[in-house]
């Protein structure tokens, strides 16, 4: 019975040990439910594993766990979190995810595993992300990349590697799988073949490539021909050749194909010094090949005039002129001859213009650049005395691709100034005085698509001022004095990045500003003084409406003051505005319909699902059995010890009786004669001790 006992005991606790814990129920971590959506932010909890915990099961939530100890996940970690629609686990120290750790995640849309010490994603690594849209695995120790690991992701439209070890990407990775927006920056990529890797891809909308040590020869010939002809409308970061030396620092785009493949052109760039004397001698008459039904049959190895014949052709094809101008050409010279005194000049790899850096030479008007500089392609005024930027001061800088008048102190743009630049791809005139932008400011810039305009002075921006820029893809805005925008500020233009941080915004209304950004990637809000009240509902709304691939910064309440630091779009829209309920807000229909379907489906409550977690019933059952098993126990106790102290009872009866008859038939009063009373008597029989009646 003792043995039984502790057998039930240790069962007992290793089913309590079993039991799973609802994190919400047990306030576990803090839960907060807005307008359908549970967030559930388990941040810093020191959690080393989830086997324990378990989330709603009759809600969707969206899961945080940066900043806790998951260092390694195993598989069916999340088996209890089947609810979920986002999960991140940022800086959690996690080098190791075992396939399978993701079963039973299948509605997750977004994944964010950045800040951690990944090294390596392997075949499985992501079985069971079945609906994954959005995967951020930036800032790790990525090395190596199997190319079966995104396979099954068949709905993988952003996938953000930047700032890891990825040296190239493996064949056929991104085979079946609809990526649209790919930032590889911050790698150690030197080529991206267009087999099996970018012919693979062919929706793309952004591809980010910066800061890599990009190797720009015949491998990277195939990128360049891909850049060339993907989609106006994708922004593409740019490639800086990194070697060889003699190509380092340029920009692929503005690279030919000779330079970066000579032996394309019939060079041998394998032999780097001339013939020996001994291969240059006159050696007679070349062997003749002979033909064979019309074909040439080369001489049989054996043949030296063979070998001596392919030594002088080559070195013949090395020595060959090429159509590009040679380094001391007269174009050349004619270039640097223009070059203005106090700036440094050089020829472009393209042979199409110089590149011209004037930066902090003292200089205050474009007229002081004697002698004038011909065929400009970028020209760089960086950190000079400039004031103001009159017009016909760039009429003959039509070939002008990239102008940079940033750190300056211009005040005043007069009006069709840029009106000849239209080639112009990237401006900047950040670090200055300007304080209105008006259309008139940009006409002519109508190929235009990087403007920089931050850390002015902008108080106001009229309406159509970017009109005249219908190619523009990246405005920065920030660190201004800007208070609002006007309706239509960006109507006619396909941005994708958009800085508006650091001003004074306390809303910006969607209507007429924020739903014409169609084409928005990147929008930047945050450090505004942001005004939750009634005036931001719309904004909030319009943040609802974005799309997964969208990256929107941090928007913080500045006021009032019981929402001060909170992230607005966590408020639900009855606390930013007590009277909502009797004014009709204008809604906003969602870019991406899978969002919005996704989002209309949900509500506070949904019906429970049929299946049963196998950690919740094991347990449980266990648990039904071992208190039944006590119950009868402690039954069957109970019964016997009642049944011996019945049995005691009775003896100790029997023996008090017949010890008071034994006293009773020893009397004298007894032995006098019988004893007579009224009614019903008792005789006793002392020979024999019995009791009748």
């Amino acid at each position: 019975m003792l043995l039984w006992i502790v057998l039930l005991k240790a069962t007992l606790c290793v089913a309590i040990g079993n039991v799973t814990r609802d994190i919400c129920k047990e306030q576990i971590c803090s839960c907060n439910e807005i307008e359908g959506d549970l967030h559930i932010d388990c941040e810093k909890r020191s959690f080393s594993n989830l086997h324990h915990l378990t989330g709603p099961s009759s809600q969707f939530y969206h899961l945080l766990l940066h900043g806790n100890s998951l260092s390694r996940l195993f598989p069916n970690e999340f088996a209890n979190f089947y609810n979920a629609v986002s999960l991140h686990l940022e800086n959690n120290g996690l080098h190791d995810i075992v396939p399978g750790a993701f079963l039973g995640l299948q509605l997750v849309k977004r994944l964010h595993i950045n800040n951690n010490k990944i090294r390596s994603f392997k075949k499985s690594t992501f079985l069971g992300l079945d609906d994954l849209e959005y995967l951020q695995a930036d800032f790790n120790l990525l090395r190596d990349i199997d190319p079966t690991v995104f396979r099954d992701l068949n709905k993988l439209e952003v996938l953000i590697l930047n700032d890891n070890l990825i040296s190239a990407l493996p064949n056929n990775v991104f085979q079946h799988v609809p990526i649209t927006h790919l930032d590889l920056r911050g790698n150690r990529i030197k080529t991206l073949p267009y087999e099996g890797l970018l012919e693979q891809i062919p929706g793309i909308v952004e591809l980010l490539l910066e800061d890599n040590p990009w190797d720009c020869n015949c491998d990277l010939v195939s990128l360049k021909e891909w850049l060339e002809n993907i989609p106006k409308n994708a922004l593409i970061g740019r490639v800086i050749c990194e070697a060889p030396t003699r190509l380092q620092g340029n920009d692929l785009n503005d690279t030919t194909e000779i330079d970066l493949c000579p032996s394309k052109s019939g060079i041998d760039s394998s032999l780097v010094a001339p013939p020996t004397q001994e291969e240059t001698a006159d050696s007679g008459p070349l062997s003749t090949p002979y033909k064979i039904h019309g074909e040439v049959e080369s001489p049989t190895p054996g043949s030296g005039q063979k070998w001596r014949s392919k030594s002088r052709e080559n070195w013949q094809l090395k020595n060959k002129p090429t159509a590009m101008a040679p380094a001391n050409s007269k174009s050349e010279q004619q270039y640097i001859v223009s070059c203005p005194v106090s700036c440094s000049c050089k020829l472009l790899e393209s042979r199409q213009g110089l590149r011209v850096n004037c930066e902090g030479k003292k200089i205050a008007t474009l007229s002081s650049l004697k002698p004038k500089p011909t065929s400009v392609q970028e020209l760089n005024l960086r950190d000079n005395n400039i004031h103001s930027v009159k017009k016909n001061q760039f009429q003959d800088y039509q070939n002008m691709t990239l102008l940079d008048l940033g750190g300056n102190n211009i005040k005043l743009i007069e009006n069709s100034t840029f009106q000849n630049l239209t080639g112009l791809r990237w401006l900047y005139m950040d670090k200055n005085y300007l304080d209105t932008l008006i259309p008139e400011m940009f006409t002519g810039l109508q190929n235009l698509e990087y403007l920089s305009l931050e850390y002015n002075n902008i108080q106001m921006i009229t309406a159509g001022t970017f009109n005249p820029m219908p190619n523009l893809r990246v405005l920065f805005l920030n660190n201004n004095l800007l208070k609002s925008l006007p309706v239509d500020v960006f109507l006619g233009v396909s941005l994708s990045k958009i800085s508006l941080h650091n001003n004074y915004f306390a809303f910006l209304p969607a209507a007429g500003v924020l739903d014409q950004l169609n084409a928005i990637i990147q929008i930047d809000l945050h450090g505004n003084p942001w005004e939750c009240s009634c005036n931001i509902v719309p904004f909030k709304q319009w943040t609802e409406t974005l799309g997964s691939e969208v990256v929107v910064s941090d928007l913080k309440c500045e006021s009032p003051e019981e929402f001060w630091k909170k992230d607005f779009r966590l408020i639900s829209n009855d606390l930013l505005c007590p009277q909502l309920y009797s004014k009709i807000l204008p809604t906003y229909s969602s870019k991406n319909n899978s969002i919005s379907a996704d989002k209309g489906t949900r509500s506070n409550s949904y019906p429970e699902p049929s299946r049963v977690s196998i950690s919740v019933l094991v347990p449980g059952l266990l648990l039904v059995f071992v208190t039944s098993a006590f119950t009868v126990v402690g039954m069957l106790v109970f019964i016997l010890r009642n049944r011996k102290r019945s049995k005691r009872r009775d003896g100790n009866s029997s023996a008090s009786e017949i010890n008071s008859l034994q006293t009773v038939c020893d009397s004298s009063y007894w032995h006098s004669g019988p004893y007579l009373a009224d009614g019903a008597h008792r005789a006793y029989d002392c020979a024999t001790h019995t009791l009748t009646d």
